[in-house]
């Protein structure tokens, strides 16, 4: 990876806080997670542009700061006997951090650390070796990847020495103006994104008859013990004058192809605020009511972020539902949330 991969591409996402001169280089990171990153951001964690690190060339913990406070990233990269030590090591650094998407195993750790631990969302999991496109609930797929072909639309995995940045940026500009929040691209939590090769990334896009891009979805990879074992979805993006159908279609295709590889799973990502019951862990009864009315809160899907919405697509797919967390050592999180919000371009 270049050194443009950690800089912001064409999004407008950036704020006014510096890149973060780091002492954990790009190449230490990806080893990282290659060894230790099995959960669905790992990779953002490790590329993602303005990010902190704490810790060293044995494990990390990504993060950023807004108004003062700290919001960690996603699990801590390291062996996992290695996680409570250095948990207990960024806390003693920076005394009250709250850690997002955060899987059930650093959810029970930071518990036992005194932190109350409150669902956000799930990430819904598709179990490659028995996912199929079988029967009434996947025939919206079906009929998806049918009607692409019928109508002689092309979908190709490429790599930017077949396409060019250029026609990415087009599709992802005109995608951008569709969009309840069209000045700043969502990050923080999602990863912005990047017009040039990154490795192991795999990017499929949907062309026109006339060789047009119209539509794209990278796929992050996800590692095990050194190597991929499977994808998540992180960008997806479709110009207004693509068809209805072009995101499913992609997904099926690329879901098809890496069954065909023997991958272990596809990760939809989170669908942020949903299904929020919070009985695994002591949780903060505030922001459990709190989180439940605003995933299903009419004007903040309208004019913020449309929860409801991410969490039907997924559940369509009928994977498994995996949590996901959000801990913090206060009570009062208000504050916080709006922080977080603004951090990951909400608003």
């Amino acid at each position: 990876m270049s050194a443009r991969a950690e800089r912001p591409s064409q999004s407008r996402w950036a704020d006014e806080q510096p890149a973060v001169e780091t002492t954990i280089s790009l190449e230490q990171r990806l080893a990282l997670i290659r060894n230790y990153g099995n959960f669905s951001i790992n990779y953002s964690t490790a590329v993602q542009p303005r990010l902190s690190y704490f810790g060293d060339s044995n494990g990390y913990i990504a993060y950023r700061k807004r108004m003062g406070i700290v919001f960690a990233l996603g699990d801590p990269v390291c062996h996992a006997n290695e996680q409570i030590s250095l948990l207990k090591r960024f806390r003693a650094l920076y005394s009250r951090p709250s850690f997002v998407h955060v899987s059930e195993s650093t959810a029970t750790k930071l518990a036992t650390l005194g932190f109350r631990v409150n669902e956000i969302g799930v990430d819904t999991n598709l179990d490659l070796d028995e996912y199929d496109f079988k029967g009434k609930s996947k025939e919206w797929l079906r009929y998806a990847d049918n009607w692409i072909t019928k109508h002689g639309y092309q979908i190709r995995e490429s790599t930017f020495d077949e396409v060019t940045p250029a026609e990415v940026e087009s599709v992802s500009e005109a995608w951008r103006v569709t969009r309840t929040i069209k000045k700043k691209e969502v990050r923080f939590i999602n990863r912005p994104i990047v017009l040039e090769e990154e490795p192991d990334v795999r990017k499929w896009f949907l062309f026109d008859k006339n060789n047009r891009m119209l539509a794209f979805i990278y796929f992050d990879p996800i590692y095990n013990k050194g190597k991929v074992e499977g994808y998540v979805t992180c960008i997806k993006r479709r110009h207004p004058d693509a068809p209805p159908y072009a995101e499913h279609a992609i997904m099926k295709r690329a879901i098809e192809q890496f069954q065909k590889e023997n991958m272990s799973v596809v990760k939809l990502g989170l669908s942020p605020l949903a299904a929020i019951e919070n009985k695994r862990h002591r949780c903060n009864r505030l922001l459990h009511y709190t989180s439940r009315y605003y995933h299903s809160a009419g004007w903040v899907n309208r004019y913020f972020y449309s929860f409801v919405g991410h969490t039907q697509y997924k559940k369509r797919f009928r994977g498994r539902e995996e949590k996901l967390y959000y801990a913090s050592p206060v009570f009062f999180n208000d504050i916080r949330f709006m922080c977080l919000g603004s951090l990951c371009g909400f608003f």
